[in-house]
């Protein structure tokens, strides 16, 4: 398509083609890595699933934690009945976090990143801290246990993937010469 020419206006000589600079190569995935990812969007998928139920049953769930939860003497129900809301709220707040890591990380170990590896083993012990405090500590329904089961061992597979030799070969640190 030709330009407008206008009289009396400088012609300036084209701009050179923008390019983009490679990004960093990917490394074709073995089914070592393949088996990582799988579990990761599993326990992913765990957790939305988890979420959606939450949303859904909010209040039955905070009926059911408050029924068993021994108020203290001479406390407001009531304040007893927010904190629960709130540690509710915080457990769907972490949840979409964690969602978030996992696609982040996801994307971060197809491309070779050491540091994605790495965070993903401390992702994987932290939740797995965390289920554990969530089963001996909250009072959740026991559908909700369930889940928090499964979610537990999709944790240790997926611990045990990760750490497994060709895993840990692919983002061995690299030795300098």
């Amino acid at each position: 398509m030709d330009r407008p020419v206008y009289p009396n206006q400088p012609e300036f000589p084209a701009a050179p083609p923008v390019t983009m600079p490679p990004g960093p190569p990917r490394q074709p995935m073995d089914n070592a890595l393949r088996l990582v990812i799988t579990l990761m969007f599993v326990n992913l998928g765990l957790s939305v699933v988890l979420t959606i139920l939450m949303l859904i049953f909010h209040n039955s769930i905070v009926n059911y934690e408050f029924a068993r939860t021994q108020v203290p003497a001479g406390s407001d129900p009531t304040v007893v009945r927010n904190a629960l809301q709130v540690a509710l709220w915080g457990r769907l707040a972490g949840v979409v976090i964690v969602s978030a890591l996992y696609v982040w990380r996801a994307f971060s170990l197809r491309a070779g990143k050491r540091r994605a590896y790495i965070r993903l083993i401390w992702i994987c012990a932290v939740g797995l801290a965390g289920i554990l405090y969530l089963l001996a500590g909250a009072k959740y329904p026991t559908w909700m246990r369930v889940e928090q089961v499964l979610q537990g061992m999709v944790l240790v597979s997926l611990l045990i993937a990760v750490t497994r030799k060709p895993v840990r070969d692919r983002f061995a640190k690299q030795q300098y010469r």
